[in-house]
C-alpha cells in the first residue's frame, strides 16, 4: 500500500512540475524562438536580422507580456510586417484558440470531401468561350487531376477566360501545371530559391496529361485578393504573353512559405525562398501583378467575355482558313498528290490543336457530298483514314464516297476493309448492306 501511494505521488509531482514549465514560459521566450527561425530561414538575412532588433525594442518595453494568444499572434504578426513588408509572414495562436466555437463542428470538418473545393466551376459558354474559376492551387496528385478535367472541357474553346480573384494561392507544382497546358515548348517558368540551403529549384514546363492549347487567347480576371500561387499563375502567363491580365493590382506576396512550430501550440509561417521570373528577373513581392487593363475586379468578367469574343474569332479563323482555303482550291483545280498532301498536313495540325477530331472530319466531308462536291469529300475521308487508320467508319466513308464517284472497284475494296476491321459492329453491318447492294 505504501508502494502505491509513493508512485501516485510521484505522478502527481510529475505533472504539476511539467505544467509549471508548460506555462511558466512567457510570451517573451515564445518572441525569442521566433527570431531564431527568423535568421535561420528569412529568405532576406537582412530584413530578418532588422526585424529582430525592432522585437528586441518592443520585449524591453513589456510590449507582448500578459497578452492573451490571439491577441498575442494578431500583434507579433503586425510587428513582424512592420520591417519585412511581407503579407506571408505570419504568427499563429494555437489551434484550441482559433477553432470557433460553434458546436456542430465534427471530425468531417477536416475531410477533404467537405470544405471548400478547388475547382469552383468551369464551362463552354457562348461562342465557344471558356470559363474557369478556381479558389486555390491544391498540392495533391487529385487537384493536377482535377485541372485536367476542367482543361479537358477546354478543348473545344477558341478563348478561355481564368478567374483568379478569389484564390488566395497555394502549390507552386499546381501552378506550373496548369501553366503547362499553355506552352508547348520546353520553358523555364520560375526559379525558387531558398536562402537556408542555398538552393534553386528550376520551374520547367512540364508534360500534361490533356491537350495543352499553346496558342488559345487567354484572360486572367484579378483583385486586390488574388495573392500567392494565384498572383504566380498570372505573373507567368503575362510575362511570357500567354495572357492579358483584367481587373485589380494584385496582393504582392511572391515567397513560398514553410510552416514551424513553436511551444505552447503555436506556430509561425516563414517565407524561405523567392520566386525569380527569368523573363522580368524579378517577381510580385510588395507591388502585385500590374493589369494589363486595369478596372474594378467586378466589372473584369464582362470586359474579358468582350475581348474573347472578338479574339476567339480571330483564333478560329487563324486555324480554318487556311484549310478552308485550299478545299476552295480542290474545288477549281485538279487533285494531285503533292495537294493532298498539303491538306493532310494542315488536317493533322487541326487534329494535334484539337480543333478537329475524325467525328468533325467526316462530317465535313459529307458536308462536301451533299454540295455535289463528291471529288473534294473523297479526298477528306482519304485524309481521315490516314489519320485514323484504326477507325472502321474512316475506311466506310471513303468506299461511299468512291461509289458516289461511280468506282465501283475501290468502294470494294475499302468496304471489305471496314468489314474486316468491324465485322459484327454497326458499320461493318452497314458496309455488307452496302456491298450487297453493288452486286
Amino acid at each position: 500500500m505504501k508502494q502505491t501511494v509513493n508512485l501516485k505521488s510521484i505522478i502527481v509531482i510529475a505533472f504539476l512540475f511539467t505544467t509549471t514549465l508548460f506555462f511558466a514560459q512567457s510570451n517573451n521566450d515564445i518572441v525569442k524562438q521566433v527570431q531564431g527561425l527568423l535568421e535561420e530561414n528569412y529568405i532576406f538575412l537582412d530584413k530578418a536580422k532588422e526585424t529582430n532588433a525592432h522585437l528586441n525594442q518592443l520585449i524591453k518595453k513589456g510590449y507582448f507580456e500578459n497578452k492573451e494568444p490571439v491577441d498575442f499572434a494578431t500583434s507579433l504578426t503586425k510587428e513582424l510586417r512592420k520591417i519585412t513588408k511581407d503579407k506571408h509572414l505570419r504568427f499563429f495562436a494555437p489551434n484550441r484558440d482559433r477553432t470557433s466555437k460553434n458546436k456542430e463542428n465534427s471530425f468531417t470538418n477536416y475531410l477533404s470531401r467537405y470544405r471548400a473545393p478547388m475547382l469552383r466551376g468551369f464551362q463552354l459558354m457562348d461562342s465557344n468561350i471558356g470559363y474557369i474559376d478556381l479558389a486555390f492551387f491544391g498540392g495533391a496528385e487529385i487537384h493536377l487531376a482535377k485541372i485536367d478535367v476542367a482543361m479537358k472541357a477546354m478543348e473545344a474553346a477558341d478563348a478561355i477566360i481564368i478567374d483568379m480573384r478569389r484564390n488566395t494561392g497555394g502549390s507552386p507544382t499546381t501552378v506550373n501545371y496548369l501553366s503547362s497546358y499553355f506552352f508547348s515548348e520546353k520553358l523555364l517558368l520560375n526559379t525558387i530559391y531558398s536562402r537556408a540551403n542555398d538552393h534553386s529549384e528550376e520551374m520547367w514546363v512540364t508534360d500534361v496529361k490533356g491537350v495543352k492549347r499553346p496558342k488559345v487567347p487567354v484572360y486572367i480576371l484579378t483583385s486586390q485578393s488574388t495573392f500567392s500561387g494565384a498572383e504566380d499563375f498570372s505573373y507567368t502567363m503575362q510575362s511570357r504573353g500567354r495572357a492579358t491580365v483584367i481587373g485589380e493590382i494584385t496582393g504582392g506576396g511572391a515567397h513560398p512559405t514553410r510552416g514551424f512550430p513553436l511551444d505552447k501550440g503555436y506556430t509561425i509561417g516563414i517565407p524561405f525562398a523567392r520566386t525569380i521570373n527569368p523573363v522580368t528577373k524579378t517577381n510580385w513581392e510588395g507591388v502585385g501583378v500590374q493589369p494589363d487593363i486595369k478596372m474594378p475586379a467586378k466589372n473584369s468578367m464582362e470586359k474579358a467575355k468582350e475581348l474573347a469574343l472578338i479574339k476567339s474569332k480571330e483564333y478560329k479563323d487563324s486555324m480554318f482558313k487556311p484549310l478552308e482555303k485550299a478545299l476552295l482550291t480542290l474545288e477549281k483545280e485538279k487533285i494531285t498528290k503533292e495537294k493532298e498532301d498539303k491538306i493532310t498536313k494542315q488536317f493533322e495540325v487541326l487534329v494535334k490543336s484539337n480543333m478537329l477530331d475524325e467525328g468533325g472530319i467526316n462530317s465535313l466531308g459529307y458536308a462536301y457530298i451533299q454540295q455535289k462536291k463528291t471529288t473534294v469529300a473523297s479526298t477528306i475521308f482519304k485524309v481521315n483514314t490516314i489519320l485514323f487508320p484504326d477507325s472502321a467508319n474512316t475506311w466506310d466513308s471513303l468506299a461511299e464516297s468512291y461509289l458516289e464517284l461511280n468506282n465501283k472497284e475501290k468502294a470494294i475494296k475499302y468496304y471489305n476493309k471496314a468489314i474486316k476491321m468491324d465485322p459484327e459492329g454497326d458499320t461493318g453491318s452497314n458496309a455488307k448492306r452496302m456491298l450487297k447492294s453493288i452486286k
